[in-house]
């Protein structure tokens, strides 16, 4: 069986308490120093994970707050070109009504001035054939000036019948 030998036990208690003292002198401070370097760096890499996080989500709410920003601008630009084209579409409508309308006006004008023109012609075709038929009816000769003055005379009559 085992036995306790008391001198065996002083000597094993006095070798652990040297080695215990020659450790802590020797290999235990640079072991807690290793530690406590160990620990201090990766509490270090920790806060600098952490901040680099906080700065990686400010640089994303900042790129999405500017990604919105541009957005609201690109639709504001479609709307003002939209609205700048309507705009145009609707003066090149107005500007092609109205000269449509001039354009008719002209086209009046320019019927009025012919059909004034054939009318006048005529009159005076007609003129021309009453005198032949008169001076042939009445076998008398007339001499041009008072041909005339009889025709102005008749055409002025006949306008007046023709405005009541």
């Amino acid at each position: 069986m085992l036995q306790l030998e008391p001198g065996m036990m002083i000597w094993t208690w006095v070798t652990f308490f040297v080695l215990l003292l020659v450790l802590s002198r020797v290999a235990w401070k640079p072991l807690l120093s290793a530690v406590e370097s160990r620990e201090k760096s990766i509490a270090d890499s920790l806060q600098k994970a952490e901040q680099a996080s906080a700065e990686a989500q400010r640089l994303l709410e900042e790129q999405q707050k500017n990604m919105l920003t541009a957005q609201e601008s690109i639709q504001k630009m479609m709307k003002e070109n939209k609205d700048l084209a309507e705009k145009i579409k609707n003066e090149m409508m107005e500007r092609a009504r109205e000269e449509a309308q001039k354009l008719q006006q002209r086209a009046k004008e320019e019927i009025e001035r012919e059909t004034e023109a054939a009318v006048l012609q005529l009159k005076k075709q007609v003129a021309d054939l009453a005198i032949q038929a008169a001076s042939r009816l009445i076998q008398e000769n007339l001499d041009n000036k008072k041909q005339r003055d009889l025709i102005d005379l008749y055409i002025k009559e006949l306008d007046q019948l023709e405005k009541n």
